[in-house]
C-alpha cells in the first residue's frame, strides 16, 4: 500500500494545489506521488485548481473560467506546465474537472514531459475515452462511486471511493493487472488494513496516517 498526497502535501500554512505543496510531496519519502485537479482559464490555459470558483482559496471571487492564467497566478494557482516542470519520478495523478477541457491542449503539454509518470482520471468517462490513444506513455483511469465492472474495464488503473472498495474487487483488479487508487479518505480513513501489504494499492490522503 502506498500513499498519494491529495492536492499535494498541504496544511494550514501551505495551500492545496500549489507548487510548494507539490514540492513538499516530492521531497517526502512517505508519498509515492501527488494528486492535482485541472481546469481551463479564460485564456485557454490549463490551470491547477479544484473548485470552479476561486472564492475558497483566495480573498477574491469569481469563476476560474472567467480569469486569465496570469490573474490566477496572483492567488497561487499554477499552470499544469509549471507543475510538470518539477523534477520528479513520482506519480503525478491528474484529475480532469471539466467535461469541455481542451484535450488537444492537454496532450500538447503532456508530450513535452515524456519522462514524467503521469496518470490521468476523471468522473467523466467520455473525457477519458478521448485520451485513450495509442501509443501513449501516460496511464488512464476513471473515478467511481460504485463498483465498476472490472472484467470489462478498459483502462490502466481504477479510482474507487473508499466505501466501494472490497478485497474481491482489489484481487480481481490484480488479475487484470490494474492498479487501484482509493479516494474519499480525507483525514480519518476507515480502511481495511489487511490490504496494507498490497503493492498496487494507492491511498489518496490529506496527511500522513
Amino acid at each position: 500500500m502506498k500513499y498519494i498526497a491529495h492536492r499535494g502535501y498541504h496544511n494550514k500554512n501551505r495551500k492545496e494545489n500549489t507548487l510548494i505543496a507539490f514540492k513538499k510531496a516530492i521531497n517526502d519519502e512517505y508519498f509515492s506521488g501527488f494528486e492535482l485537479d485541472i481546469r481551463q482559464s479564460k485564456d485557454k490555459k490549463i490551470v491547477v485548481i479544484h473548485d470552479a470558483y476561486i472564492d475558497r482559496i483566495s480573498n477574491s471571487s469569481g469563476l476560474v473560467k472567467n480569469k486569465t492564467a496570469k490573474e490566477l497566478k496572483k492567488i497561487g494557482v499554477p499552470t499544469l506546465q509549471e507543475v510538470l516542470k518539477l523534477a520528479t519520478d513520482k506519480i503525478i495523478l491528474i484529475e480532469i474537472k471539466e467535461a469541455d477541457l481542451n484535450i488537444k491542449n492537454l496532450l500538447k503539454i503532456i508530450k513535452k514531459y515524456p519522462n514524467r509518470k503521469i496518470y490521468i482520471d476523471s468522473f467523466n468517462k467520455s473525457v477519458i475515452k478521448k485520451l485513450d490513444l495509442k501509443p501513449r506513455k501516460y496511464k488512464l483511469g476513471t473515478l467511481n462511486f460504485m463498483l465498476p465492472n472490472v472484467t470489462n474495464y478498459p483502462y490502466d488503473f481504477i479510482g474507487i471511493y473508499k466505501k466501494a472498495l472490497t478485497k474481491d474487487l482489489y484481487y480481481k483488479a490484480q488479475k487484470l493487472h490494474k492498479e487501484v487508487f482509493v479516494w474519499g479518505l480525507l483525514d480519518i480513513p476507515n480502511f481495511d488494513n489487511s490490504l496494507k501489504k498490497e503493492e498496487n494499492l494507492y491511498l489518496i490522503v490529506n496527511k500522513k496516517i
